[in-house]
């Protein structure tokens, strides 16, 4: 973490007291630290602009998330023939009886279509690809790159990665979430390219990483539990970095869960906090 540097740097802070003191950048050694690519002269100076970048992340997500404009699900069955009108008016009355609940998971408790039938129709919707994961195991090779925990509260799964072109695919269960894929392309970096896949083997597959993970030599993901102070997270932040000699650190966020990523070559260290509005706890014990 802390770097002697040959030539003079500003700290990027804009209130930090040593800014523009060339004096002091030409008679003292110049260590500093790093966040996302920018260097900053002292512990205040980064965990001040951690906490900066921490409030954004926590703002965005307060924020209540846009509905997108689409045909309803219901009758682009009705319009391509999969469903009837009796069909369809039975699952809308099951979902206004009951008070919630998708219209494609009470067509499919009626028996009017199957689970692969909604998930093509709801890429359709959504203009996107549906990826077969029952015929590929290739997320064996790149789930690693994604926490664990970040996967499962977005129900995700990293399906293909081409190192050369930086794509990283991503199923998605039901619905796509560009949080994710904008944390992603942020953290990684890489080209995101989402997709979806049936929601039963979407969850088969999480709870085969699950233990897979467990038993695989993997960077460490530490889950830091719930934590609503920015400065809290960026003091935390600060402190793994400085232990692990980190060279950058990046954070982003989605899911109710702030990421930051520590990277210390030729490995990495994600942490991770879950904000109070994040539901219920999860286990503590990372996957290994």
């Amino acid at each position: 973490m802390i770097k002697p540097e040959i030539f003079v740097r500003n700290c990027e802070s804009p209130d930090c007291p040593n800014r523009r003191r060339l004096w002091r950048s030409l008679l003292e050694p110049q260590h500093g630290y790093t966040l996302e690519a920018r260097w900053y002269c002292t512990p205040e100076c980064f965990e001040n602009a951690a906490s900066l970048a921490i409030h954004k992340i926590l703002a965005g997500m307060a924020k209540p998330r846009a509905k997108a404009h689409r045909v309803p699900l219901g009758l682009l069955m009705l319009s391509r023939g999969m469903v009837d009108q009796e069909q369809l008016k039975r699952a809308l009355q099951a979902q206004k009886d009951s008070g919630g609940g998708r219209v494609g998971e009470w067509l499919r408790h009626i028996g009017a279509v199957s689970e692969e039938q909604v998930t093509q129709i709801l890429g359709l919707q959504s203009s996107a690809a549906v990826f077969p994961l029952e015929r590929s195991r290739r997320y064996l090779e790149c789930a690693r790159m994604v926490p664990f925990h970040l996967m499962e509260a977005a129900e995700m799964v990293p399906v293909h990665h081409l190192p050369a072109s930086r794509h990283l695919y991503i199923a998605f269960a039901e619905r796509i979430n560009h949080s994710a894929l904008y944390a992603l392309e942020k953290m990684l970096p890489c080209r995101t390219e989402a997709c979806l896949a049936v929601k039963s083997l979407v969850q088969r597959v999480l709870a085969e990483l699950r233990d897979t993970l467990r038993e695989q030599p993997r960077p460490m993901e530490v889950l830091a539990g719930e934590v609503a102070d920015p400065q809290e997270m960026a003091s935390s932040i600060f402190d793994h970095a400085e232990s692990q000699s980190a060279t950058d650190v990046r954070i982003s966020g989605f899911e109710g869960y702030v990421w930051a990523r520590i990277l210390s070559p030729p490995s990495y260290t994600d942490l991770l906090f879950q904000t109070p509005k994040a539901g219920p706890a999860i286990a503590q014990e990372p996957p290994r």
